[in-house]
């Protein structure tokens, strides 16, 4: 199938969408937007598979040529272009966080089921080889039960999240701060690996950046799983740190399983059992992030192509925002929220 994507943002991440569309088997051409002209141009040099740019994400979503729609935008204007993009009859793939509220992704995954198109979301950690191997060990039972999980993100977003004119330091626009961006990974990740919470426990805190209409720059939530498993992540952006940093470990009755990302200066997954220490082979590139961003796009294109479930389905997408929401919630009110999980919309189209 030759496909056409209209790529809807070209920030910093568009390169390592379009490096992955190029090696795409059912990608032909790409159409490019962005109001920002530099932006449009710097791609288009590098990248022959784009076959024309606009101004205007709109005349991309409108295009009848166009097949499948990547959105690449600030949080806030997710459920526009995707809302736009499936009612003019195109499959969207959308970064993460899927929404802002469940409002606005429950208009998304109704409009894709009105359409009868796909909208999937782009989980890209769950295609991160020491993850699916861990998650084959859990099942194998090679830790016997697990019953903690600690999972850490350490990041430095503190001059955006400090500067008025971005879009990371505007609460409204985020819909929260670090929790509901970087933290998006690690409560997902969770979620596909352990199934859903019960209660959430949350501190949601600025504890660095200090200026006004930012969300949290520190988050520490803690989950109860039920059936004697629990979970803690802790994230910040206010780390001075060279790079983002990922530490995950989760503790079983009968092993430990430690999950990072980067092979150069650890090992990508490791199992501790009894007395000895024992590393995992996989499969783990040198930069995990570009190899799993195209193992993502090639499973989301996959799943349109051939009508099936990705790995990393909507409803993963949206429980993790009803997580989110509800530590932001217990942060509020200083309590303890219970998770009330009902059905939701009928996702069925993604």
């Amino acid at each position: 199938m030759d496909l056409t994507v209209g790529l809807i943002g070209c920030g910093k991440f568009a390169p390592l969408h379009l490096d992955a569309l190029v090696r795409n088997e059912h990608v032909r051409r790409v159409i490019a937007a962005d109001p920002d002209a530099e932006a449009l141009a710097e791609i288009e040099r590098r990248y022959g598979i784009i076959a024309r740019t606009e101004s205007d994400w709109r005349a991309v979503v409108e295009d009848d040529a166009v097949d499948v729609v990547d959105v690449l935008t600030p949080h806030d204007c997710h459920r526009e272009v995707a809302v736009a993009a499936l009612q003019a009859g195109k499959h969207v793939i959308s970064e993460k966080p899927i929404a802002r509220t469940l409002d606005e992704a429950d208009e998304m995954i109704a409009a894709a089921r009105e359409a009868d198109r796909r909208l999937l979301v782009a989980l890209t950690q769950c295609y991160f080889p020491a993850v699916a191997g861990a998650k084959r060990l859990i099942e194998a039972g090679e830790i016997g039960r697990p019953f903690l999980a600690v999972f850490t993100i350490y990041d430095d977003e503190v001059a955006r999240m400090s500067d008025p004119e971005h879009w990371k330091g505007d609460l409204e626009r985020a819909g929260g701060g670090v929790l509901i961006d970087a933290g998006y990974h690690p409560l997902y990740l969770l979620l596909h690996l352990f199934g859903r919470p019960r209660e959430v426990n949350a501190m949601c805190r600025s504890l660095v950046v200090d200026a006004p209409g930012t969300g949290e720059d520190t988050a520490a939530v803690a989950l109860n799983f039920g059936d004697g498993m629990m979970a803690n992540v802790v994230v910040t952006f206010a780390d001075h740190a060279e790079r983002y940093r990922a530490d995950r470990r989760i503790v079983g009755t009968e092993g430990v399983l430690l999950i990072r990302d980067d092979p150069e200066d650890e090992i990508p997954l490791a199992l501790l059992h009894e007395d000895a220490f024992s590393p995992v082979p996989v499969h783990n590139p040198l930069y995990v992030q570009p190899y799993a961003v195209e193992a993502t796009l090639s499973d989301l294109i996959g799943a349109i192509v051939e009508e099936r479930e990705p790995v990393a389905t909507t409803e993963l997408a949206r429980d993790t925002l009803a997580v989110v929401l509800a530590a932001y919630e217990s942060e509020r009110t200083g309590c303890r929220v219970e998770m009330q999980w009902d059905a939701g919309p009928d996702q069925s189209s993604g």
